[in-house]
């Protein structure tokens, strides 16, 4: 059963009730059991691919979510000693605790751990320290955003590597194996500047331009290490917006009707226009008409709404804008995805943009948004670190992040849910996005997928430029 970018807009037809009763029910097995029960039967091309799809959700399901409460709380004890399940229940109310029942029992993603000690830190803390406060969370990321608004932005120039291996089982030594790396993208909207190779384990070929790599085409070698190591400038520019001059231009103003339309369609199946989407729009809109004040709305409201959460797989997660905003908790490429989509529905332009949040003392994936006034153009949003500046109270960080970012990204991703180029002939780890490495052997014969072990980034170097004024 193979699964290619074209198949991705079935996800959004319904399932047979009798499939969705097993998975309802947490019965997993069941499910793949009743799939293909119905997948012998003479049914529509369309409810097949359907079927096909939801089967390897159920597949993926009856591996993850493998911690117990016992578990979890066990992991908050071996840091916190005096959490308890209680805390754990806290927790969980507060809304932003990923779990599903299998057979009927709560279980948890094997993330769930170091994720509450993200989301609940100031909480297990005070179990032993009832007056601890968190200094630093008001005024994370003041500096930097002082220096933008006084020079204008801020330049950097990062050289960073990027590495995989296969596990052994998966090696096929000889065979021809296919890598994709995650390479700066080229956009009107994110214009590259001196992104190079620097050096490879094996020749690359830089291919595509929205979901941009380096791309390996090289014979499979016994415990081999694939890598790149490439440099790039990152020029991060500070607006400073003026709402009552977006008032005076038309939505769209400056871009192309195809360009216009694009910009504000559905893009099954996750961007939809679904009567919720539509209601929620029309409650966060009021009478207001202004372009950059409804954007502006949208922000607020997902960074006043919605937890930050690790979420599972958004392969797993049937309408990721849906998910978010019904159950009040996402990460950042699901928070941003939001923003899409209840921008479009407003008649917003936005779009994605994705790739990496790059440090000297961590190098991990990161999503965010674009969206389109006049007369500024394309303006960033990153709805996750708003969210995580108002949970903190630090409303410098929450207004810089509408509008503006900061210069320690690495764009890779310019639209969501693109083909790779060569367009990848089996189901992609993430048909979304274009963060971490893809693999597969060039007969299509079999896909290769790999943990967080066997795959990793990081910044070699951060080296500050002179900001231009004429930039």
């Amino acid at each position: 059963m193979q699964l290619n970018m074209n198949d991705l807009p079935y996800q959004a037809i319904s399932l047979p009730e009798e499939v969705k009763m097993y998975h309802y029910a947490g019965d997993f097995e069941g499910e793949i059991a009743c799939i293909d029960r119905w997948l012998c039967r003479d049914i529509p091309h369309c409810l097949r691919k359907r079927l096909e799809i939801q089967r390897l959700f159920a597949e993926q399901l009856v591996d993850d979510y493998p911690l117990t409460r016992a578990d979890v709380v066990r992991g908050m004890q071996e840091r916190y000693p005096l959490a308890t399940e209680e805390t754990l229940d806290t927790f969980i109310a507060s809304g932003n605790v990923d779990y599903i029942l299998k057979g009927g029992e709560m279980r948890f993603q094997h993330k769930a751990i170091s994720n509450i000690f993200i989301t609940h830190s100031t909480e297990l803390e005070r179990l032993s320290n009832p007056d601890y406060v968190n200094a630093t969370a008001s005024t994370s990321g003041h500096e930097n955003i002082e220096i933008m608004q006084r020079q204008g932005g801020r330049t950097f120039r990062f050289e960073v590597e990027q590495w995989m291996k296969l596990e052994p089982h998966a090696e096929r030594e000889g065979e021809l194996l296919r890598i994709w790396f995650p390479f700066p993208a080229t956009s009107l909207s994110q214009p590259v500047e001196e992104a190079r190779i620097i050096s490879s384990s094996h020749p690359v070929t830089i291919t595509g331009d929205v979901h941009r790599t380096a791309f390996m085409e090289v014979p499979c070698e016994a415990g081999a290490t694939y890598s790149v190591r490439f440099t790039f400038v990152n020029r991060a520019p500070c607006v400073k917006l003026d709402y009552d001059l977006a008032a005076t231009h038309e939505v769209g103003e400056g871009l192309t009707p195809e360009q216009l339309s694009y910009y504000t369609s559905e893009q099954y199946p996750h961007i939809r226009f679904t009567p919720f989407i539509n209601a929620l729009a029309d409650e966060i809109r009021g009478e207001e008409t202004n372009p950059l004040r409804l954007a502006r709305r949208v922000y607020d409201y997902i960074c006043t709404h919605v937890r930050y959460s690790y979420v599972r797989d958004y392969l797993i997660i049937e309408n990721i804008p849906e998910f978010v905003l019904t159950n009040g908790y996402g990460d950042c490429g699901t928070m941003s995805l939001a923003f899409i989509t209840l921008c479009r529905a407003m008649g917003i332009p936005a779009k994605w943009q994705s790739g990496s949040n790059c440090r000297m003392d961590a190098c991990g994936s990161h999503d965010w948004a674009m969206f389109y006034v006049a007369p500024y153009g394309w303006l960033y949003c990153d709805p996750s670190f708003g969210e995580g500046a108002y949970r903190n109270g630090n409303e410098v960080r929450r207004e810089h992040y509408f509008g503006n970012l900061d210069p320690f990204r690495l764009a890779a991703c310019d639209e969501f849910q693109q083909p790779l180029t060569p367009d990848k002939k089996l189901c992609r780890m993430d048909p979304y996005d274009n963060q971490n490495v893809e693999a597969e052997y060039a007969d299509g014969k079999r896909n290769i997928f790999f943990g967080d072990e066997h795959h990793g980034r990081r910044v070699l170097s951060a080296v500050e430029l002179p900001w231009r004024e004429e930039e």
